[in-house]
């Protein structure tokens, strides 16, 4: 049975600023996340357009605030003009670069429970070019390639991070995108809307990794699910639990999801890795 965390889709810092940090109205503080009740959240998903030095701004910020948000989704990609100036080997190599500004001077034991993400803004479906391919399978896997040597020699193996996909996502895609075994997962948005969506997609992640970990983050964004929350707790915790799975709600409904998996002794402490 898969154990299931709770996370948030993003928050807002106000640091350097020189305003009222409690004069914030709208916005959403990591000390709010925890009051919800999320056990972590997403950094610089590509429809929110943050930079590499915000991201890192964000990441400090909770390294020192020492908030109970250590389940960590950071995602890293370039945009469509990024990728247009851009020959593929590059991009990877961009990758690689923008990770060393996002982790500079993050501490290894803040990032036990990192998971950590390709997901070029020019590749996802609403903020991104439907009217283009999207990334192909030896694409993505020499930009984690890149981010996932980077890691290994900036912690010294001290860290495992899990390492996943984001972008336009289908069961034909989960099985050549996962056939890298450096590939542990994907993020889905329009890809989770309903439930039947999500676990073919979860299916398909079972047969091509066999007993290797697999992530599966459901990022429901602004959605008006057809399917309930209830009706999505229960079927993902049929999953093995050789499974990571991570519910992001909107923010007004990140109670009422903890309330649910903990009411159904699901709610996931921590993941090995």
């Amino acid at each position: 049975m898969a154990k299931i965390n709770i996370v948030a889709q993003n928050m807002n810092i106000y640091q350097g600023d020189g305003l009222d940090r409690f004069a914030r109205t709208g916005e959403i503080s990591a000390k709010h996340l925890v009051n919800a009740g999320a056990q972590g959240l997403i950094l610089g998903h590509s429809e929110v357009g943050d930079s590499p030095e915000t991201i890192h701004k964000k990441l400090m910020s909770l390294y020192k605030e020492k908030l109970p948000l250590n389940k960590l989704i950071v995602l890293v990609g370039e945009s469509w003009d990024e990728f247009e100036k851009n020959k593929p080997l590059q991009i990877a190599k961009l990758m690689k670069s923008k990770c060393e500004i996002i982790f500079n001077d993050i501490p290894a034991e803040f990032l036990n429970q990192l998971i950590l993400g390709y997901e070029p803004k020019w590749g996802s479906r609403g903020s991104g070019r439907d009217d283009m391919e999207p990334p192909r399978p030896e694409f993505i896997s020499a930009c984690i390639g890149e981010m996932r040597e980077f890691i290994m020699k900036k912690y010294k193996n001290q860290i495992k991070p899990l390492f996943i996909y984001g972008g336009r996502s289908t069961p034909e895609r989960t099985k050549q995108i996962l056939s890298d075994e450096n590939i542990n997962g994907l993020i889905l948005g329009s890809a989770c809307n309903t439930v039947k969506k999500t676990l073919d997609i979860a299916n398909t992640m079972k047969e091509v990794c066999g007993n290797r970990t697999k992530v599966v983050i459901c990022n429901f964004k602004a959605y008006e699910l057809p399917d309930s929350y209830e009706k999505y707790i229960t079927e993902l915790s049929k999953l093995s639990d050789d499974f990571v799975i991570l519910l992001a709600p909107p923010y007004t409904d990140i109670y009422r999801v903890r309330k649910l998996v903990e009411e159904e002794g699901l709610l996931s402490i921590t993941w090995v890795l």
